[in-house]
């Protein structure tokens, strides 16, 4: 239940809607404020000189259109959204939908314009709102006559901010940044204590087992592995999850074996309801699902219908920032221990091999017939291999260093071409086996299962 109530939050503060309604409520409550301070008096001859002092058919008409420009403002702010985001899905692919939803920028000027209009509206009904229809809220007018004006100066910021939104390399740093944090949010933090700390990795578990499977179809979006190692510890067993975040389930599929002397029905029900299961990937947590959105803005860049090797450049040396920092830091651990250290809930997690092979893989394949970029993705590799500190690492890259040289070898007719690749490849493979030479040991500390 954990689980599914911060899917429930993060999806919430993701979406468009969230902060308009915030901006919205808080409108309603600056209205409440100010309508206190016209009630209270307390302004005295000041409303005279600095706020609104005029009738109330004059504040009608004010409000009126106040309220007249700000839903048609909105409107044009809306309908200008979807314009946009109709240019983006078919230049950077459905994917990305979510990115430009979750923009704060656009979320607050359309907040802006709403509670603006609520705001206006609210002190409209107040207007004449007395015995003798001559009420006036002063100090509320003037506040809502200040909210247009400062709404007005948030379109000028929203004209420049959607024009810069579509461009290439605006969109790339934002899917970067959403894998950059799906990476923090996965891989453990940077810590110079723990650099020789060893893994905890987990023995194959020998006691009997029952499988948990869902009733749900989709992707894997959350799984609330606080909550199963909790109950894991509570029942004295271990829960070992057979799907990771992004995997695809069907109805009646296993996710989970509890390993267990005794086992009863009700754990069924509260293991399955940890696995949340929803219509479409996400990228908080789904590391290959977060490659692939900045892959594919490089691989739609090299498709005949747009032509443009060199935003598939800026794409790669993005893909080369993340996968660096995913190099730098510990590999996360398979076991997930209690207070005690006994391992409880055993996930797998998609390493830098995998990580590179969802990166590079569709980029290799639509790009063989690029010199620029399978120079620069060769020129990456050999970036990466300074860094990769692992024998696995080492052998990823030098696997993909070997498939760059031969689909440049089948794609690229010019010899000139091939002999550029071919001596990019040499560069490449010298600076991984430099790397292995002084590759350290590494140290798995593996756990036994209670």
């Amino acid at each position: 239940m954990r689980a599914r109530f911060f899917e429930f939050l993060d999806l919430a503060r993701s979406s468009f809607w969230y902060l308009p309604t915030l901006m919205m409520a808080a409108g309603l409550s600056l209205f409440a404020i100010t309508l206190l301070i016209d009630k209270s008096g307390v302004t005295g001859d000041l409303v005279a000189t600095v706020f609104y002092s005029g009738g109330a058919e004059n504040a009608t008409s004010l409000l009126q259109t106040l309220t007249g420009a700000m839903v048609a403002i909105a409107t044009v702010v809306f309908s200008t959204m979807m314009v946009v985001l109709t240019l983006a899905t078919s230049q950077f692919g459905h994917r990305l939908i979510r990115s430009f939803m979750r923009d704060r920028a656009n979320q607050a000027v359309l907040g802006v314009f709403l509670a603006t209009f609520v705001f206006c509206l609210m002190v409209f009904h107040m207007v004449g709102n007395d015995a003798d229809n001559q009420f006036v809220p002063g100090v509320s007018l003037t506040v809502g006559f200040v909210l247009a004006i400062f709404s007005t100066c948030t379109l000028i910021y929203f004209t420049h901010h959607m024009a810069s939104l579509v461009a290439a390399p605006e969109v790339l740093e934002a899917v970067g940044q959403e894998l950059d944090t799906a990476i923090e949010r996965v891989y453990p933090a940077h810590n110079n204590d723990d650099e020789d700390r060893p893994r905890r990795t987990f023995e194959p578990v020998s006691r009997p087992f029952v499988e948990v499977r869902t009733q749900d179809a989709g992707y894997i979006q959350t799984i609330g592995v606080a909550s199963l190692r909790d109950l894991a510890r509570a029942h004295d067993c271990v829960i070992e999850s057979v799907v990771t975040y992004g995997d695809h389930v069907l109805p009646g599929l296993v996710v989970a074996r509890v390993h267990a002397n005794e086992f009863d029905e009700s754990w069924r029900a509260a293991i399955s309801r940890q696995y949340v299961v929803g219509a479409e990937r996400l990228a908080d947590r789904d590391l290959i699902f977060a490659v692939n959105q900045v892959a594919e803005v490089g691989v739609r860049a090299l498709s005949p219908a747009l032509n443009n090797p060199y935003t598939a450049l800026d794409c790669i040396n993005r893909i080369g920032v993340s996968l660096a920092d995913v190099l730098s830091r510990p590999l996360p651990d398979l076991a997930h221990v209690d207070d005690d250290g006994v391992p409880r809930f055993l996930l797998a997690l998609p390493e830098f091999p995998c990580l590179l092979d969802a990166a590079f893989t569709p980029l290799r394949n639509y790009g063989s017939t690029s010199v620029q970029t399978m120079t620069q993705m060769l020129l990456v590799v050999e970036k990466l291999a300074e860094l990769a500190r692992r024998d696995v690492e080492q052998a990823a890259l030098r696997r993909h260093a070997n498939a760059l040289v031969e689909a440049a070898q089948q794609g690229l007719n010019e010899t000139i071409d091939r002999e550029r690749i071919t001596a990019c490849h040499e560069r490449a493979v010298a600076a991984i086996e430099k790397a292995d030479e002084t590759t350290p040991t590494t140290y798995e500390k593996r756990l036994s299962t209670p």
